[in-house]
């Protein structure tokens, strides 16, 4: 989830649960109000009728007689009317011109008549607003005015937070953009919020710091890889003219050889070091088509005296279009170390299928069992002269690199399936 929309979501969820709270404390206050009004109105009505009760004679009786709709009136014991509270309550009565119960407020009490000295349960009542109108009609207008508001503050938050973010944006779009190989000077827009412009100053001390390292390593290896190669060469030089002059001896020519064979082993892993580092640090910017199934036409018939010489029978099926957008020199590495692969770690009388398919290319090798963990650095130098145990490494590092993906299964054959990258 964007940062806009998480920052949008929790201010809404917040702002929902502030707005029904307050929403209750105002219907109830509304209804204290409400109740408020009525319990006055209906203690100036008992204050009149008390007057009148006692100054009028006959009053209370014509009034009983009139039987008023909102005033009832009840002869009650001397006893019993001191024990009267005078309450104002919500109650529901009955009125048969509707036909049905509607709320009241309704106010109880006692008094003494001094005009004919007795005493007199009232009850006085005055319609109200039914609660339960209240609330439905409370809660269409809340409704209306949650969504409003919600819709509001969804569109101006949205613009305020993400117009604020602008500066984070930027500087992901530039941290996209950027390589560690390349020289261009990294700028940051400028920003009047604080804590961007101190992320900006950091993001982009970081990344100096980081495309200084890279370079100091980057020479680093190329000089050790360079200093190697020399001395190398000279032993390997000195080895085989020290092999030709005791050639008739051969317990010498046989040590001599070990060592001359462990010598180019040595070359070949400085080598494939170097390039493996170099792809690992995105040195071959060139990049073109490329058409791997024609690669791979070229590279099979680079080998096939190999494969003659292994006895080792090698199918083609297919000959698709598969074309990436990558360096034409790491496009024929990779294949070359998949096929070699394919030869060397074969048996002598083995098979080696090729199917090139478009969009993807699968080469399978006879073998007796399954590997773990293939693509591991250096897994299976101590057992291959030949090898310095970084192909496969080298295949994977290419194929990441170019958005491929190269698997490994096993299914009687070893089988490696060079493909796209799947969109997630």
């Amino acid at each position: 989830m964007k940062l806009v929309n998480h920052l949008i979501l929790r201010i809404t969820i917040v702002f929902a649960v502030i707005l029904f709270f307050w929403s209750a404390v105002y219907f109830f206050l509304q209804m204290a109000e409400i109740h408020s009004g009525n319990d006055e109105g209906l203690t100036n009505l008992k204050q009149e009728f008390i007057v009148k009760a006692n100054t009028i004679p006959g009053f209370v009786e014509t009034l009983k007689a009139y039987n008023p709709l909102n005033i009832m009136i009840e002869e009650i014991g001397q006893e019993e009317a001191e024990i009267v509270p005078e309450q104002f309550a919500t109650t529901r009565v009955y009125f048969s011109t509707e036909l049905e119960e509607e709320e009241v407020r309704m106010l109880t009490t006692a008094f003494f008549c001094e005009q004919n000295g007795r005493y007199y349960r009232l009850q006085f009542f005055t319609s109200t607003v039914e609660s339960d109108d209240l609330i439905k009609n409370m809660f269409y207008l809340l409704l209306g005015l949650w969504l409003a508001l919600s819709l509001s503050i969804f569109a101006v938050s949205k613009v305020i937070i993400s117009s604020a973010n602008r500066p984070f944006y930027k500087l992901l779009g530039k941290l996209k953009q950027f390589r560690l190989d390349s020289r261009e000077t990294v700028d940051f827009p400028e920003t009047d919020i604080t804590e961007y412009a101190q992320l900006n100053r950091s993001v982009k001390e970081l990344l100096e710091k980081n495309r200084n390292v890279f370079n100091e390593q980057k020479v680093f290896i190329e000089n050790i890889s360079h200093e190697w190669q020399t001395p190398l060469a000279i032993v390997i030089a000195r080895l085989e003219m020290l092999i030709e002059k005791v050639q008739n001896d051969r317990q010498y020519t046989e040590e001599l050889a070990a060592v001359l064979t462990i010598l180019n082993r040595m070359k070949r892993l400085n080598r494939n070091l170097l390039l493996l580092s170099k792809i690992k640090n995105h040195q071959f910017p060139e990049t073109e088509p490329v058409d791997l199934g024609k690669v791979l036409a070229t590279v099979v018939s680079d080998f096939e005296d190999f494969a003659h010489y292994k006895r080792i029978t090698v199918e083609r099926e297919g000959d698709a279009s598969f074309v990436v957008q990558m360096n034409s020199d790491l496009a024929h590495i990779l294949l070359t170390n998949l096929v070699k692969n394919a030869l060397v770690h074969n048996r002598p009388g083995g098979k080696v299928v090729i199917r090139s398919l478009a969009g993807s290319i699968m080469i399978a090798n006879s073998g007796d069992e399954a590997a773990t963990n293939v693509f591991s650095r250096y897994r299976g130098a101590a057992t291959e002269d030949q090898s310095s145990g970084l192909g496969l490494s080298i295949v994977q590092s290419i194929a990441g690199l170019y958005r491929m993906q190269i698997a490994y299964r096993y299914d009687a054959m070893h089988i490696f399936t060079l493909s796209r990258q799947q969109e997630q």
